[in-house]
């Protein structure tokens, strides 16, 4: 099951509760791909777009500057790619690294976007989430996964966003929660 939750309708607690969940989550898919033997020998922290989930876009453009925006002049009525690749072309999470999405945001006053979704490779639906009820008019700037959309090491993220309009010529600044785990001494030591 995969819908959204806005955060006014959650207490502290439960956000944290949320964080908790996708990082055990996260835990659990490292050591089973064997990043770690124990969560002692693992760290977690928010991901970095561009440097934590291997996409190499054109410099300046959404996610290569490590932020999060989608393409310009896309998603109209359609899904499209929050990286502006082609799914044939998406990014392959590196060696040794899980990736852990767990809410979503816009922090355009204008939200464009209705919908996203999660797939592996072009294959597999992790997760969709439709926002629309929550980002239209503004209620809610994020909202929080039911569940964690894990990615382990080497798979190939795909993920997509579906607008009302097509984007503005400078994206949507559309972005998202997420905690990156790896072995001890891979970026943090």
């Amino acid at each position: 099951m995969s819908y959204a939750i806005p955060t006014n309708e959650l207490a502290l607690n439960d956000i944290r509760q949320y964080k908790e969940k996708a990082l055990n989550a996260g835990i659990a898919t490292a050591k089973a791909a064997g990043i770690a033997a124990t969560d002692l020998e693992l760290v977690y922290r928010e991901a970095l777009p561009a440097f934590d989930m291997g996409v190499t876009v054109a410099a300046g453009a959404g996610w290569a500057a490590e932020y999060y925006r989608t393409p310009a002049a896309a998603g109209a009525l359609a899904w499209a790619s929050l990286f502006g690749l082609a799914a044939a072309t998406d990014p392959f999470l590196p060696v040794r690294r899980v990736v852990v999405f767990y809410k979503v945001y816009d922090a355009t006053a204008l939200a464009l976007t209705t919908a996203v979704r999660f797939l592996l490779a072009t294959a597999t639906t992790k997760g969709v989430f439709f926002l629309q009820n929550l980002f239209g008019v503004k209620l809610e700037p994020e909202a929080w996964f039911s569940e964690p959309v894990v990615y382990s090491p080497q798979d190939q993220i795909n993920m997509d966003f579906y607008a009302k309009a097509a984007t503005p010529a400078a994206g949507e600044e559309l972005g998202f929660g997420a905690f990156i785990i790896e072995r001890i001494g891979g970026t943090v030591s």
